[in-house]
């Protein structure tokens, strides 16, 4: 056995690379296929083999925070105050800024100069690649903190240079920190981040960010931009953001940009929200991650990132299945993405091209009536079904920088983008009347079935509405940064200038049914499909902007931006009235706005020779900032009430909505406090928005119109402050939000046609204060904990325009995280929500209940989405 032993042993450097990844997988259960058992097993096998290997190589540490070595950790962390500019070949140069002990982004994993907080090449350029640790390489380089000024990589300034409270996060974190989707994370730590899970899925919930929405369900009045590595993905139909699109793992660092910034243009009313993905060679290594546990869970992930002289290559993907916790409520994700990358920097040349894909099936459950959360089903009770959701996506798209001399950078991309979303919905008939053809009688009934003497069988009226947006977009973005020292002035200057344009084609019908077993609808045989809408879009959206940032002395530093926008819309087709009458709907509308922003940052201490090391870095900011929305083709289309449909689906009607404004004041302080490495910011804001436009719900089920509303205003306070001490990382954040409506006006909901609103009532589903607060403490050398809370204040329900009905109570959820680090490759960790099994709802609704009232009418009762249960899970996770 020994002598067989030895004649295996040289290939067991080979196995290393692979090893352990189904310890725990393979114990939790359900799999995707046979094909995925069969690998879990192999890998569990694999995984015994690697508990027998080396735990480290002489000399070197364990990071247990990410579960690698590190083979000098006094080489990361070190402090320097230089102010040199970036290199232009994209490399963090010793001369430059290194990272603070203090660094305000959330800490992880680093990439390219590309508006982020940048690295150090791993190796030199020209050197073979090697296999490396993932995270380990890049754990012991220094960092530059730099803050994106525009949406395209490549570009950026130090962070003190710019006024405003942005908030950074890098990769890692959604390792140490698990969920299932990044709307999470950030809903989990972000200052000012609410979430609003309508949806009941948690791949697609809306994600509020000072009261401003980034949400997946068209209909909502969304009002943050989002970026992925310089491509806006705020789909074009009507605004909405799939998140099941963004592979998690892929991310190399996010980035929350505040205020109403014009430089990333269209709807960046309230802020923007910046993705970069990794790329090889600032991410080389490998890791696979499984795990399973809660409500039939199963996830694989796996990256792969590499270089070799001047081209770079990295690779990720995600299989994830779970069965859900409330009926009908499963979610089956795939996605894939791959980049390839040239560096040369002889030349300052930096390019990627880029794909990303996902074919994902989701349930849709949406609120449920209170009165119905008690009965034999419990919370997990749905309201109607089902309505399963497809969602497919192909993305390509080629970026990249060039440095022109010592002063100026030229960037751009190029980029094409097919998105398609199909959805199913299980509905309540939402006018009756619209079904007297089809035998339903007066009372909102249809025949179900025939009881044995032939008497027939009634359940309540529904329709089965089924729908399709296909999208394809295409866009081009090109600008120059100029990075010029007049003595001792710095001066940084962009230009730049974007195209964006996409097709849309909008169909959607019914089928007739009526409401069966769990309220399930039931096709009735004989009745045929009724085409209710098809509508191409069309759209082009076009800006030019420039951004300044002056710097007369060391401690005082101007920023001006302006932007010009122009937004083409032209809609056509045709729907069908409540009348049955087919409506022509072409029409075609432009826009134009620009938008101006200006601030600055001082320093008073560094102003008046004031050397104070326990407050470092105490800085004061101000700054102004518009932005713009021109009106989705959706929007557009949907503005007439006599046509309500049921959402997903966009309503249909006369063009006759305004742009949206709006206007952003924010001040605030910023800082460091030694000893201790606490870094901490306050920051005050108000934003001015007219003619937002909102959705009004209809009848009883969620059909609804679009109709601008004069005046709004959200203003708050944002707290922050993170630091380190020995063993302990702890960070904790405090928000204030008073978001209202700041005129007269009338809307309407599910209740009453005419909703009378006065200035000061709060908008729906917004708490005032939001309190979150994490530790993670390394108990042992490889044994690290982790735990992150989260309080929410009371907030009102969706249509409750007035503030008339009884709120939605405050709520606070606690999460735990254990890794335990057996070796250089094999990590083990669990993952619990929840964990005091809180029942909270995070979103509402008022409406009226059909099951429980009278026929055509219904009870009126809050509607809600309640939160997952107490959850477990478990997984392996393999690094080489």
């Amino acid at each position: 056995m020994s002598n067989a032993f030895l004649c295996f042993s040289p290939f067991f450097p080979a196995i290393r690379p692979v090893a352990g990844i189904g310890i725990i997988g393979i114990v939790f259960a359900q799999s995707f296929s046979a094909m995925t058992v069969l690998i879990r097993i192999t890998l569990l096998t694999i995984g015994i083999i690697s508990l027998m290997l080396p735990p480290l190589f002489p000399g070197q540490s364990m990071d247990v925070q990410t579960g690698s070595p590190t083979d000098n950790p006094s080489s990361f962390n070190r402090k320097d105050r230089s102010t040199n500019k970036e290199d232009k070949t994209g490399t963090a140069m010793q001369e430059k800024p290194l990272a603070k002990k203090n660094d305000r982004s959330i800490a992880l994993e680093g990439s390219q100069s590309r508006g982020e907080t940048l690295k150090a090449d791993p190796i030199q350029p020209g050197a073979g690649y090697t296999q490396r640790t993932l995270e380990e390489t890049v754990s012991q380089l220094p960092e530059v903190q730099v803050v994106a000024v525009t949406p395209l990589p490549g570009m950026g300034q130090p962070m003190e240079n710019l006024p405003g409270n942005y908030q950074l996060a890098k990769g890692e974190s959604w390792l140490r920190q698990e969920e299932f989707s990044l709307p999470q994370f950030m809903e989990r730590n972000m200052a000012s981040v609410n979430e609003v899970n309508l949806n009941g899925n948690p791949f697609l919930p809306n994600i509020n960010y000072r009261g401003f929405a980034a949400s997946p369900i068209p209909g909502t009045p969304v009002g943050i931009s989002v970026f992925y590595d310089g491509v806006r993905i705020n789909e074009p139909f009507t605004n909405n953001v799939l998140w099941d699109y963004v592979p998690q793992l892929a991310v190399s660092t996010m980035e929350v940009v505040p205020g109403s910034n014009p430089i990333y243009g269209q709807n960046t009313l309230g802020g923007a929200l910046v993705i970069q993905t990794k790329d090889g060679r600032h991410n080389p290594g490998s890791m696979i991650q499984d795990y399973a546990g809660a409500w039939g869970t199963n996830d694989l992930e796996f990256q792969h990132g590499g270089y070799k002289g001047n081209w770079d290559w990295f690779l990720a993907g995600n299989w994830f299945s779970q069965q859900g916790w409330r009926q009908e409520s499963s979610s089956y994700v795939k996605q894939l993405f791959g980049k390839i990358g040239y560096h040369n920097e002889t030349t300052g040349s930096d390019v990627h091209l880029e794909y990303t894909g996902a074919d994902n099936e989701l349930n849709i459950l949406g609120p449920t009536p209170v009165d119905m959360l008690g009965g034999p089903f419990g919370n997990s009770m749905i309201y109607t079904g089902p309505n399963p959701q497809h969602d497919n996506l192909n993305f390509v798209n080629l970026y990249g920088t060039q440095a022109l001399g010592e002063e100026w950078t030229l960037g751009g991309n190029v980029y094409f983008r097919e998105s398609d979303f199909s959805f199913n919905n299980g509905n309540i008939a939402n006018d009756v009347v619209q079904f007297l053809g089809f035998n339903y009688p007066l009372d909102a009934q249809a025949i179900v079935g025939y009881n044995p003497d032939g008497t027939p069988q009634f359940g309540p009226a529904g329709e089965w509405d089924f729908g399709n947006i296909n999208q394809t977009g295409a866009g081009a973005r090109v600008q120059g940064q100029w990075d010029k020292k007049f003595s001792t002035m710095e001066n940084y200057l962009v230009l730049g200038a974007s195209y964006d344009w996409s097709q849309s084609i909008f169909n959607s019908g019914f089928y007739p049914a009526a409401m069966g077993a769990n309220y399930n609808n039931i096709l009735i045989p004989g009745f045929p499909f009724q085409q209710q809408f098809e509508v191409p879009g069309f759209s082009q959206f076009v800006g030019l902007y420039l951004m300044d940032t002056f710097s007369p002395t060391p401690w005082f530093h101007l920023t001006g931006a302006l932007r010009d926008n122009y937004a083409q819309i032209i809609i056509g087709g045709f729907g069908v009235d409540n009348n049955g009458q087919t409506v022509s709907l072409s029409a075609a509308e432009r826009f134009q706005q620009l938008t101006p922003a200006a601030g600055f940052t001082f320093q008073p201490l560094m102003a008046l020779g004031v050397k104070e090391p326990a407050i470092e870095d105490f800085t004061f900011y101000f700054n102004y900032s518009e932005s713009f929305r021109a009106p989705m083709p959706g929007e557009i289309v949907g503005a007439n009430p006599a046509i309500p449909v049921i959402l997903p689906i966009a309503q249909l009607g006369d063009p006759s909505l305004a742009p949206v404004l709006a206007q952003t004041f924010e001040s605030g302080f910023r800082g460091t406090i030694q000893p201790g490495a606490i870094s901490w910011a306050l920051s005050f804001y108000r934003t001015d928005i007219s003619n937002n436009i909102v959705f009004q719900n209809t009848g009883h089920s969620s059909a609804g119109f679009f109709q601008n509303v004069a005046a709004q205003q959200n203003q708050g306070v944002e707290v922050t402050i993170q630091g380190n001490y020995k063993k302990l990382g702890w960070f904790a954040n405090w928000s204030f939000l008073e978001a209202t409506f700041q005129s007269f006006l009338f809307l309407e909901n599910a209740i009453s046609t005419s909703v009378p609103v006065s200035p000061g009532n709060r908008l729906p589903n917004l708490p005032e204060q939001m309190f979150k607060a994490g530790i993670n403490y390394q108990i042992f050398p490889r044994w690290l904990v982790s735990f992150d809370f989260q309080y929410y204040s009371s907030r009102f329900l969706y249509g409750d325009w007035a503030n008339v009905y009884p709120m939605m109570r405050g709520f606070s959820v606690l999460n735990i995280q254990s890794y335990v680090t057996l070796n250089k490759y094999l990590q083990l960790f669990v993952f619990a929500t929840n964990v005091f099994n809180e029942f909270y709802a995070s979103a509402g609704l008022i409406s009226q209940n059909v099951f429980t009232g009278a026929p055509n009418g219904g009870t009126i009762v809050p509607f809600i989405t309640p939160g997952s249960p107490f959850g477990i899970w478990g997984g392996a996770r393999i690094t080489f």
